[in-house]
């Protein structure tokens, strides 16, 4: 049996992945008049360098015997090579949104509009999608009926069974909590390159890559999950007073 407790934090974390992204869309919308296709843009920015482009290419890579025996064989180098590449992809993505995309609709508010674009999706199609299927996996399993309905036609997915079984309850609640900290961080590097280009100054686009890398390799490089997600906490807190901050400056960039 998975623990109901398991189960109700699949519940709370499935609703922040899909609720929260909604939730400051409709927000920023009514508060602000963000633009919509700012939102849009950045969605897109990210299924097109993570989902279509740097996934696929690690997944290859991860093929390869080169690879396997010089970068993956060493953790800290794989975590490095996995930060640096997350960081180049996504920022040199932000880049070209706001470069080519949105170039009329430069503005502090749109930034915010992109990062929640950007950080929801990846919340939605990286761990909600996974949670509904943890969730309904869930049930069937506590009801009797996972044997026969799913392990007997995907063995495959058999394995899933003890995993949400012996997985502790909490783990399923971290998983939403962090998308909070990561979507208010994804909002701060987002604000980062737009700055840049306002400026016509690409050194932002540097300075947003090594930000990303040095988080996404602290966080990737655990020892332990508790300090992990404090560290992305304490990222998240630096990253929203670097919101608020920003605000003053745009509005002289913008002026």
């Amino acid at each position: 049996m998975v623990n109901n407790i398991s189960i109700m934090f699949m519940i709370i974390s499935f609703m922040i992945c899909f609720g929260l992204p909604i939730g400051l869309t409709i927000y920023f919308y009514k508060k602000k008049k963000v633009s919509l296709l700012a939102v849009g843009v950045g969605a897109l920015i990210f299924i097109v360098s993570q989902i279509s482009t740097r996934l696929p290419l690690i997944g290859y890579l991860n093929t390869k015997s080169w690879f396997i025996q010089n970068i993956k064989s060493n953790t800290i180098i794989y975590v490095l090579f996995l930060a640096l590449t997350a960081g180049i992809f996504e920022e040199v993505g932000r880049f070209i949104g706001f470069k080519y995309l949105l170039k009329n609709k430069l503005s502090w508010k749109n930034g915010i509009a992109f990062g929640i674009g950007h950080g929801g999706i990846e919340a939605i199609l990286l761990v909600g999608i996974t949670y509904v299927s943890n969730i309904i996996l869930s049930i069937l399993i506590n009801i009797g009926n996972f044997d026969a309905l799913v392990a007997q036609k995907s063995p495959q997915i058999a394995g899933i069974k003890n995993i949400l079984i012996g997985t502790p309850s909490y783990m399923f609640f971290i998983g939403g909590i962090e998308r909070i900290f990561t979507i208010i961080f994804h909002i701060a590097l987002t604000v980062i390159v737009l700055e840049g280009v306002m400026k016509k100054e690409n050194k932002y686009l540097l300075y947003a890559i090594l930000i990303h890398a040095l988080v996404d390799f602290v966080a990737g490089y655990n020892i332990n999950i508790f300090v992990t997600e404090g560290f992305m906490f304490v990222t998240a807190i630096v990253s929203f007073r670097f919101l608020i901050k920003s605000k003053k400056r745009f509005n002289d960039i913008e002026v």
